[in-house]
């Protein structure tokens, strides 16, 4: 990171952004060809989970290349100034992060992540979930493997 003053260190801090955020930005390529796509997600034990329809460009480019970038900030707020550009700025704290993406098969593991998606946004904890939605829809895990944040105030 090149401005080292803005950098997040501290693992709670992290944590927290990752928990109190509400849009994960996800970026994903093929071959030479970039792809980003904004989900609504869950994160637990440095993991990230989404849902999708079970077709589509997403999980076409997830299951040829599963590597994976992606983003999340929170407490965003425009900051103005009387110069335009030298003055203007913006609040935020946001993590950036690597890792591998895949396709839950599993109904068990798909009802896990379905539990920590809707936590994410309710604060409860446990769901039950009809079984033909879950067959029919996908449920992606990021498993972190490396993340960085930062923060301007």
């Amino acid at each position: 990171m090149r401005r080292k003053d803005k950098q997040i260190t501290d693992n709670q801090k992290i944590e927290e952004i990752l928990r109190k955020g509400r849009l994960c930005h996800i970026a994903m390529a093929d071959r030479n060809e970039p792809y980003i796509v904004t989900v609504n997600y869950g994160y637990s034990d440095s993991a990230i989970y989404f849902h999708s329809a079970s077709e589509g460009k997403k999980i076409d480019w997830l299951r040829k290349n599963p590597r994976v970038c992606f983003m999340i900030y929170i407490d965003d707020e425009l900051v103005d100034g009387e110069n335009p550009c030298r003055d203007w700025s913006m609040k935020y704290k946001s993590v950036i992060g690597y890792g591998h993406a895949y396709l839950i098969d599993n109904l068990a593991e798909k009802e896990i992540g379905f539990n920590v998606l809707m936590s994410q946004y309710t604060g409860q904890k446990s769901f039950l979930f009809d079984e033909k939605n879950l067959k029919e829809t996908a449920v992606i895990k990021i498993d972190i493997e490396e993340i960085s944040a930062k923060r301007s105030e």
